[in-house]
């Protein structure tokens, strides 16, 4: 997300400048080339129209740089955040409902796999040796955009996997299946359109 909308901040910029190259053109050629000479009126009002063409350019690079000001501020503080949430995930995972507030704070090596279930996510891990769960308000998607720099890893349309906690990944049926060597926990499931990239986590690592 923030990469598409610092993309946007660059492509909204870029028109910008475009549309004040394209308005500095036409003045210029109307005040000075005067193609076709455009009826008496141009050619009599030159000095207003010269006049208000400077106005216009120069109020609209008055706000390109107010923009650009503004924007490179905002990308200044999404790449602090995001260094910010990386260092966060080094050692805690924090896991928010779709409001933003903080529901749970596990450590890396106690979260296990989490489950889609409708508008909610299962998340599974241990406390105290035991395997419990919490189930939140929020998506696949947003869990996954916010841990896509982690061991997290989606796996399935409705798992996403702690990969860093499986213990093998096996064949059962032509289906891949990752375990993580505990009786308690249950097998999850590798889809079609997940596996590429699970293989290559597990043969890169």
């Amino acid at each position: 997300m923030r990469k598409e909308i610092i993309a946007y901040l660059k492509k909204r910029h870029n028109v910008e400048f475009l549309v004040l190259v394209i308005i500095a053109l036409a003045g210029f050629c109307v005040l000075f080339f005067k193609p076709y000479r455009i009826h008496d009126w141009v050619i009599a009002n030159q000095p207003i129209l010269f006049w208000s063409e400077i106005g216009v350019m120069a109020l609209i690079v008055v706000v390109l740089l107010f923009e650009i000001a503004d924007s490179h501020n905002l990308i200044q503080v999404l790449q602090t955040r995001e260094g910010q949430e990386a260092a966060e995930r080094q050692t805690m995972y924090n896991f928010y409902d779709e409001r933003g507030e903080l529901k749970l704070s596990v450590k890396p090596d106690a979260c296990y796999y989490l489950e889609s279930a409708d508008n909610y996510v299962q998340i599974y891990y241990t406390n105290a040796g035991k395997l419990q769960s919490l189930m939140i308000r929020n998506s696949m998607k947003n869990i996954e955009w916010r841990f896509q720099d982690s061991q997290l890893v989606r796996c399935h349309r409705s798992y996403i996997v702690n990969v860093s906690m499986v213990q093998a990944v096996r064949r059962v049926e032509g289906d891949i299946v990752l375990d993580f060597g505990d009786d308690k926990i249950p097998a999850i499931p590798v889809s079609k359109a997940y596996s590429e990239q699970i293989m290559k986590y597990f043969t890169n690592n």
